[in-house]
């Protein structure tokens, strides 16, 4: 994805990391124009991270 200005500002604005767009892009819901990821959809993906993790060893 190409950023624009102003999304390259807002984030700088927010302090929002290329690593955090990139997971809501990757892993959010799509309402029209925007893509969001909700308290429920974080939390669920954070139990199947923590899942992996402790199976490779790595928590």
């Amino acid at each position: 994805m190409n950023a624009s200005k102003h999304l390259k500002s807002r984030m700088q604005q927010r302090s929002i990391s290329k690593a955090e767009l990139d997971i809501v892009m990757a892993f959010g819901d799509v309402n029209g124009d925007k893509v969001f990821l909700n308290k429920q959809r974080t939390e669920e993906l954070l139990k199947q991270f923590g899942y992996y993790l402790k199976q490779s060893g790595r928590n």
